[in-house]
Parts: structure tokens; sequence; C-alpha cells
């Protein structure tokens, strides 16, 4: 009975273990391309974002990001929003940052 219950309690540890590892990729995937839209290297353009070369996830997990583009006034003022998500475990997981960025 104890081993069964010890199995349960180990599985429970390894799956949270992975969501948390895989939340942190996440994390790090979007603000990879938010820093990169902010610093010029990434046009201020709507759509998917392949980050194959600046960032290599420490989990198992295929992070897509994209990221939303909307100008706002005063012209020069974009509101950006951003979004890393990757299926762990048969759930998907998302991850959103929203910021606002002037190019004047």
């Amino acid at each position: 009975m104890a081993v069964v219950v010890a199995a349960g309690f180990l599985d429970a540890h390894m799956s949270a273990a992975r969501r948390l590892e895989a939340r942190s990729d996440l994390v790090r995937a979007a603000e990879t391309v938010l820093e990169s839209v902010r610093g010029g290297s990434l046009p201020m353009v709507s759509g998917d974002v392949d980050l194959t070369e600046e960032f290599q996830p420490l989990s198992s997990i295929r992070v897509k990001t994209t990221v939303a583009v909307t100008e706002k006034n005063p012209p020069g003022l974009f509101s950006v929003r951003v979004e890393a998500r990757a299926m762990v475990r048969s759930e998907d997981m998302v991850v959103t940052i929203s910021t606002q960025v002037w190019r004047p």
C-alpha cells in the first residue's frame, strides 16, 4: 500500500515539476520576443515569431510565440501583446505579456 501511495506522490511531484519548468520556459520566450521588439531587432508588426536560434527551452516543450501590435495615439505609441504557448502533458499552457512601446 505504501508503495502505491509513494508512486502516486512521485508522479504528482514530477508532473508539477514539468509544469513549472515549462512555465518558466514560456515566460522566458515571451520576454525574449518582447525585448526583441523593444530593441528593434524584430519589426513592429503582428504575427508569429520563430525563436529557434535565439531561444533554447530548458524543458522538452515546443514553444510557439506570437506578437500582436496595435498603433495607439499619439503617433509612435504602440500596444504590444506577446503570447507564448505550448502543450504540456496534453494541457495547453499560455503566458501573455502586454506593454506599450514608444517609437517616435
